[in-house]
């Protein structure tokens, strides 16, 4: 396999900036605590973002607050009140690109109820998909090179890094397996799993860049590759083979035992614009519920334990129509947070389940701006 990689305009574009990592279906330091905070009004309501206050959702739900991180795009959480987040680091050296110069997207960890930022590495180059592993000791991030896109597993106690091979990595988020290992998908579209150590091998050759929604549950491999297909490869079958499971499937989410999933289906053929709903199924990928339709749904995560799932839901012109709480037992649902448009990235959950951070995005200034929420639930 060549492992060589020359930049790419656009993609080094996207990364720069801070772009989310999924594709889009449509087309492919302390700091004060109050300074992020601001009131958001509505015609029926007043939301305190950030106060001692609670508001109100609709019934069933509780919203006891809305912290709005201005200027900083989260990323995962390391404990209930510490997240990691990228924002720009204007201590390391700037880019230049196209002609503008910035300074590097750099990661920290921030905590939401201080404000206070803390740098955990410092570098020339942009670091953004970062996800924490289940047990929280450590971190895998992605970092840009004029286009050549590496992984990295940081030790959290220590902040020593090692880089997960030498293949460039594709645009996609990384999924831990378990507290050891970690599955992502290489530039070409293959699937690889890497290890603390930062050993990597390569487990599925599925080669298609569109090779996307990497999970593994036991011994089996999920993804999502051309035409909306979900395949299926058990690493540990005799016969090699990537097994068809279902077509026109564009997000596959198991939850947290691996004993149902939830399932984004496209349910329009060739019209436009697309239309798509969230179902529960069992292990069969038989429907057992539905829970949303919309242009789009994207983002779907389950609570820890299981009992709950976030969505966001998308108009046609590519906004955010609203982010939702299911209950995954009743199938209720309620809307949690308002006027958050052109939401970015997989929502997140905190251990404890009542907080679910958005990370939502803008052009401000010829430049993207993003703005993270979290919404605690009562």
């Amino acid at each position: 396999m060549n492992t060589s990689s020359k930049p790419k305009p656009f993609r080094t574009a996207a990364a720069a900036a801070g772009l989310a990592c999924i594709i889009a279906i449509t087309g492919c330091s302390a700091s004060k605590a109050n300074e992020d905070r601001e009131v958001i009004t509505k015609p029926d309501k007043t939301i305190t973002v950030v106060s001692s206050e609670p508001a109100k959702a609709e019934a069933g739900i509780d919203v006891g607050k809305i912290d709005k991180l201005d200027g900083v795009r989260g990323m995962d959480w390391i404990s209930d009140e510490l997240l990691v987040i990228t924002k720009p680091n204007d201590q390391a050296n700037q880019l230049t690109f196209e002609g503008t110069t910035r300074y590097p997207n750099n990661l920290y960890i921030r905590n939401v109820t201080t404000g206070a930022d803390e740098l955990l590495k410092q570098a020339d180059l942009d670091q953004y998909a970062a996800i924490v592993s289940p047990d929280k000791k450590h971190l895998f991030f992605k970092q840009d090179d004029n286009g050549t896109v590496s992984g990295f597993i940081m030790d959290l106690s220590t902040r020593e890094v090692v880089q997960t091979g030498t293949l460039p990595l594709g645009l996609v988020d990384a999924e831990w397996v378990d507290n050891e290992r970690l599955l992502f998908t290489t530039e070409s579209g293959d699937i690889a799993r890497s290890d603390l150590t930062g050993a990597t091998e390569i487990i599925v050759e599925a080669g298609h860049p569109a090779t996307i929604n990497t999970k593994q549950i036991g011994s089996t491999i999920y993804y999502i590759g051309p035409n909306y297909t979900l395949y299926a490869y058990d690493t540990q079958a005799t016969a090699k083979e990537k097994k068809v499971l279902a077509t026109d499937v564009v997000w596959f989410i198991p939850s947290p035992d691996g004993k149902q999933f939830a399932v984004v289906k496209k349910v329009n053929k060739d019209e436009d614009p697309l239309k798509m709903e969230l179902v529960l199924t069992d292990t069969a990928l038989k429907t057992k519920k539905s829970i949303a339709k919309g242009n789009q749904i994207f983002g779907t995560s389950w609570s820890p334990d299981g009992t709950r799932l976030a969505y966001t839901v998308m108009n046609s012109d590519g906004g955010t129509q609203g982010i939702y709480v299911a209950d995954a037992v009743s199938g209720e649902t309620k809307q949690i947070t308002v006027d958050a448009q052109y939401v970015s990235d997989t929502l997140r959950w905190n251990q404890a389940g009542n907080k679910v951070m958005a990370v939502t995005s803008s052009f401000v200034d010829n430049a993207i701006k993003f703005v993270t929420y979290v919404t605690t639930l009562k």
